[in-house]
């Protein structure tokens, strides 16, 4: 009979190892045996092992002491385990599964016990394993749900404003070009907000598909990021914000001028987006060395927490996480800023602040790879 666990048996005497090996051996198992316990450290680190089996009274470090230091591993602390041992008293037995021991068997024992109660062990982590997994994939079909559904809803939301403006403006006779106007702002601006989801879809499935070449080209500041954020800003004219622009009339940057474009508008867009009305958004654009750049995007907002920065960063973490939904999105900007920056050596973080937020793009300093 084979069987495809593998079990790591600790006991410093030789004899007790030796039968050890041969009975579980005989049952199908892969066994490792090893007489010390600071030895069976090493082993632990470099094998995968399914099930340990180990003697309490042991020299240099006993039983307990082996357990709690592999308790402390995340990758080694939810190995079963079980003590064998002489040690019989019902204080040894509670002790052994207060140290996080499966199961607790006194020597002398009957092999037939001994089989019987690793069978059980693996037989808990069986179903447990298949709970795991069910529970897993309901919770991956209710994510995949949700996160089609609001596509769906960011998609639709903009499409209708679009639809509407535009019919108005066939149907209707106007006696007034600002009403006239305010239709036409709202088509465009919305179609603006319909390109940016449509972009980031593409990107996310192009980034999933495999890593692409980087090109790295003087990036237009004027249309890139001023004449942007523009646009951006009219989606959040009922805020009335201040948008400050403090642009180093000496930054060069070399990038992907899309990409980086695509990067500047997501933590800007934050940035409005978390603004309360009438409060200001400061963006700053320096040097960073030639064709590098540190743009630091300021707002007066709630700011995120220490212990949520870099959550924020995981994609659709706004839906997983059941942010507040009246603001939007897709959860997915912070994440496609982050794989810019790093595509381009440089990364994505917050910096302290005691009031709003502070969020920083640095990009180092790069030669042209196209004019």
């Amino acid at each position: 009979m084979t069987n495809p666990y593998s079990i790591l048996v600790i006991d410093d005497e030789t004899k007790i190892l030796l039968g050890l090996k041969a009975l579980l051996q005989r049952s199908g198992y892969k066994v490792i045996t090893c007489e010390s316990s600071l030895k069976a450290l090493e082993l632990v680190k470099e094998n995968k092992f399914d099930l340990i089996l180990c003697d309490i009274m042991m020299p240099a470090m006993n039983g307990y002491k082996f357990r709690e230091a592999i308790s402390v591993n995340p990758v080694t602390r939810d190995i079963p385990f079980i003590f064998l041992t002489a040690r019989v008293s019902l204080a040894d037995k509670l002790k052994g599964y207060e140290e996080g021991a499966d199961e607790y068997i006194t020597k002398p024992f009957e092999p037939k016990e001994l089989a019987a109660h690793i069978q059980a062990v693996f037989r808990r982590q069986e179903i447990t394993r298949q709970a795991n997994t069910v529970e897993m994939s309901r919770q991956i079909e209710r994510f995949q749900s949700e996160v089609s559904q609001n596509v769906s809803h960011e998609l639709r939301t903009p499409m209708t404003q679009i639809l509407l403006s535009l019919e108005m403006i066939l149907r209707q006779k106007f006696s007034s070009p600002e009403d006239l106007k305010w239709f036409v702002e709202t088509a465009l601006t919305q179609s603006h907000r319909l390109n940016t989801l449509i972009d980031d879809m593409i990107f996310l499935n192009n980034h999933d598909s495999g890593p692409s070449m980087i090109f790295r080209q003087n990036v237009d500041i004027e249309s890139s990021l001023a004449n942007r954020i523009a646009v951006r800003k009219d989606l959040y004219i009922d805020k009335n914000l201040q948008v400050e622009l403090d642009f180093d009339e000496n930054v060069v940057v070399h990038a992907m001028p899309n990409e980086f474009r695509q990067a500047v508008i997501h933590l800007v867009d934050n940035a409005m987006k978390f603004s309360p009305p009438n409060s200001v958004v400061h963006i700053q654009l320096e040097p960073n060395g030639e064709g590098g750049c540190v743009l630091t995007v300021t707002d007066q907002g709630p700011g995120i927490p220490i212990d949520m920065q870099e959550k924020v960063f995981e994609r659709y973490f706004q839906i997983s996480q059941g942010i507040i939904r009246d603001y939007g999105g897709l959860g997915v900007g912070l994440s496609i800023c982050r794989i810019i920056a790093r595509s381009l050596d440089g990364d994505v973080t917050f910096l302290p602040s005691e009031h709003g937020c502070r969020v920083q793009m640095i990009l180092p300093a790069a030669r042209l790879d196209l004019p």
